[in-house]
């Protein structure tokens, strides 16, 4: 990570995250819900949490500002595998479970006076990538906002 290329750095930390739940979705849940042993966690998950907070730090951000963009990436990234990559990953050959909303659920409630939600689910989806490039980019404006406003 380098203040110098900073939002590349964000991308890639973001791209890391983004592999790492989508391989394991409870990776960040587990410490919530258990007791988990200090001895347990890998170095790696503190280390890479120090380099972003240094980072953002080096960057210009305070403590509480890069805290706050990092709580925003952390929940942003595990939601978004949870929510986009987890459904596109299993819906494989069954592209209406990839929708906005399945077109069995439309056409089941045909009566249902839902025009935008038709029109909006008659558009073609950007892919997982392109709406996680989306993601990034609402990051890096949220740190781009707080170095102008710090």
């Amino acid at each position: 990570m380098h203040a110098a290329t900073w939002e590349t750095s964000v991308a890639d930390y973001s791209g890391s995250l983004r592999a790492l739940y989508r391989r394991w979705p409870r990776a960040l849940l587990v410490p919530l819900e258990e007791d988990t042993p200090p001895a347990s966690v890998h170095p790696n998950r503190l280390l890479n949490l120090d380099r972003f907070l240094r980072l953002l730090r080096e960057v210009g951000l305070g403590v509480p500002a890069a805290l706050a963009a990092h709580r925003q990436l952390s929940l942003l990234v595990l939601s978004f595998v949870l929510v986009v990559d987890g459904p596109a990953d299993r819906a494989g050959d069954s592209p209406d479970r990839a929708g906005l909303v399945p077109d069995a659920w439309l056409a089941g409630h045909a009566d249902l006076d839902i025009p935008v939600l038709r029109e909006a689910a008659a558009l073609p989806l950007p892919t997982p990538d392109e709406q996680f490039d989306e993601l990034v980019s609402a990051v890096v404006d949220r740190i781009r906002g707080g170095l102008r406003a710090g």
